[in-house]
């Protein structure tokens, strides 16, 4: 019987894997009772789905994201007893032969295999002991249909039960372009002619090979065997390959430097290879034998470039980093470009392989982005590669004049009289009994009108637009006025006092005091009415203070006297322009940090501004 685990319906449907779950526990759909149906048997703990079962409940309830399912789910039921390299194998069979599986014995196999690949360069000793059941014979041609081709179905293979039964689990799209930028610049620095590229040890290189349109030479008869499904043009110059790469992910920090070891005393002058490996191997701090182990490699003075890339390029181990190290044969590098990515917000894979390009051009007649030189001695004789956080060494143009200026500028806010806010009270009788009214006691008793803010659209944005569309939380966005008409008829315009309000993640109010804005949703308008008797500043801080929960309508603001509601909102306004100047000093203050940080360290600006300068730093009151 054709099978399906709970993984394999989620692919089949486009969803993941917790909306299987979400689907067994609700059997109505759209009212009507349509339950999920119920395992076939249960193979080590997991159950198994007839897989025409699951078509036709897909088909009758129209969940999930796919509407090719009856199409595809026959490439998602794999056989019992059904193995990955088996299958593979049985796929090359087919391209070289061009015929189907189905109903074909063994020696038919052998037999056909030994006349398409009679110097047994890819698949006829694996084929000679391969003795497979008819339903793999079945399925390998079902596989075949469901897909666009020979390379889509290794895809879907490779992304279905058999790689996950295996725990593999490859490389980011992320992780994949900026490996096929890096060997880019490799082929490049080579030249004109044609490079094949050697591989070693993991099956991204192929997708690298493909991305850069290089030709491949391996030992690794499985990875020839994809190469060839893929149409990856096969090399025999196993000798003479110019670009090695060799892949240690999953090893051991031992075993990663045994093998970078071999790639590196092994490399031809002028060949280069690229190492793929943990970075807890290749650049991090590292003790005792492995760290002389490392250094052992390192002086050999092959390597010309070390990064250490971001987390979460490795499925199998997303928190872990990767690293790459880049040699070139007969560098005598004493001086090896490294660099973190690892910090980097927007990593440009062009730009990091350019600095790759220029490292093994080995000149410093171009700046870098991520890259900068360490002596090879400092890292050997300490125990990291690539330091955290490290940098490319910036160059820019000494302009004395702009960091005077953005000191000026800063100094000028930081420098005036800093205003002072003084509240005269005096004692009254006080109240027994303390009251609060909840928004909703307020909203009903229409004291409060509520005004709910809009859906915007972010694409509709226009920086020079005039309306302003307030949205807690995030950047506020601007609308031209034509547009919000158009896009937004219905929407509510706040008017001078009314209270922005948003219930999450904390309770937050803020007044507007010029009005004409839009409100996005999910924030919310509250409206003090004329005779409320409630002014919008004490109705804004009370929320901002006292607010709890995440339920607008529970929050309460405390009942104050007519007459001393109006006192209290004028105060209330005079702390708000308060808070506003002391704001405005604390960013003024921070420019001026940063802008003595920039002009000091860029030797623009000094802080030794003579005697009398410096003894008035000293003692401030001197000038009194």
């Amino acid at each position: 019987m054709n099978t399906l685990t709970l993984q394999d319906v989620a692919d089949l449907a486009g969803v993941q894997r917790p909306v299987v779950s979400m689907w067994r526990r609700r059997p109505t759909v759209r009212g009507v009772s349509m339950p999920f149906p119920e395992p076939c048997e249960t193979a080590g703990g997991i159950s198994m789905f007839a897989r025409d079962e699951i078509v036709d409940w897909l088909e009758r309830t129209g969940r999930g994201n796919n509407a090719e399912v009856v199409a595809d789910a026959p490439a998602l039921a794999v056989p019992e007893g059904a193995e990955l390299e088996d299958i593979v194998t049985l796929l090359v069979w087919h391209v070289l032969t061009g015929e189907d599986l189905a109903g074909t014995s063994h020696a038919y196999r052998v037999k056909r295999g030994a006349a398409v690949d009679p110097e047994d360069a890819v698949l006829l000793h694996e084929l000679t002991q391969l003795r497979v059941p008819d339903a793999v014979l079945d399925y390998v041609d079902a596989l075949l249909g469901a897909s666009f081709g020979p390379s889509d179905a290794l895809a879907r293979l490779e992304r279905g039960r058999l790689t996950r039964r295996r725990g593999d689990r490859d490389l980011t799209p992320e992780a994949i372009e900026l490996l096929a930028q890096v060997v880019g610049a490799a082929a490049v620095h080579q030249g004109p002619d044609s490079v094949t590229l050697r591989v070693q040890g993991g099956a991204a290189a192929l997708e690298v090979a493909s991305i850069d349109g290089v030709s491949v030479t391996t030992a690794d008869r499985s990875l020839v065997r994809r190469a060839l499904l893929c149409d990856i043009p096969l090399s025999d110059r196993h000798g003479t390959a110019t670009v090695s790469f060799l892949s240690t992910i999953g090893l051991a920090p031992g075993e990663v430097l045994d093998r970078a070891d071999d790639a590196v005393l092994e490399l031809p002058p002028g060949h280069i290879a690229v190492v793929l490996g943990p970075a807890e191997a290749l650049t991090d701090a590292l003790a005792g034998p492995l760290q002389n182990r490392r250094a052992e490699v390192l002086r050999v003075r092959n390597v010309v470039a070390a990064l250490r890339m971001p987390r979460g390029l490795w499925r199998e181990a997303h928190r872990q980093s990767l690293a790459l190290w880049v040699c070139l044969g007969g560098a005598n590098e004493d001086r090896p470009w490294v660099g973190d990515l690892a910090g980097e917000p927007a990593l440009a894979p062009g730009d990091v392989a350019a600095d790759v390009a220029a490292a093994l051009a080995q000149t410093e007649e171009r700046s870098f982005r991520y890259l900068r030189r360490i002596d090879l001695s400092t890292i050997v004789a300490g125990r990291t590669v690539v330091p955290r956080g490290v940098r490319a060494t910036t160059m820019r143009l000494l302009d004395t004049d702009t960091h005077v200026d953005h000191v000026h500028r800063a100094t000028l806010v930081t420098s005036a009289p800093v205003p002072v806010l003084d509240v005269l009270v005096s004692a009254a009788p006080g109240h027994v009994r303390l009251v609060q009214h909840s928004l909703a006691e307020l909203v009903d008793a229409k004291r409060l009108v509520v005004k709910r803010g809009t859906r915007i659209n972010p694409d509709h944005h226009s920086a020079e637009g005039s309306v302003e569309v307030l949205q807690p939380g995030r950047d506020r966005l601007r609308l031209d006025p034509i547009d919000a008409e158009r896009h937004y008829p219905r929407s509510t315009r706040t008017q001078p006092g009314d209270v922005v309000i948003c219930e999450r993640p904390e309770p937050w109010a803020w007044v507007d005091r010029t009005g004409g804005a839009m409100v996005a949703s999910p924030a919310l308008i509250l409206r003090p009415a004329p005779a409320a008797g409630l002014g919008p500043r004490l109705l804004a801080e009370a929320i901002n203070t006292r607010g709890r929960g995440t339920e607008w309508r529970s929050w309460t603001v405390p009942n104050v006297e007519p007459a001393e509601a109006t006192r209290l909102e004028a105060v209330l306004e005079d702390l708000d322009h308060y808070r506003d100047e002391l704001c405005e000093r604390l960013e003024a203050a921070g420019e001026l940090a940063n802008a003595l940080i920039d002009g000091v360290s860029a030797g623009a600006l000094t802080l030794d501004a003579g005697d009398a300068g410096a003894a008035t730093r000293r003692n401030p009151d001197a000038t009194a």
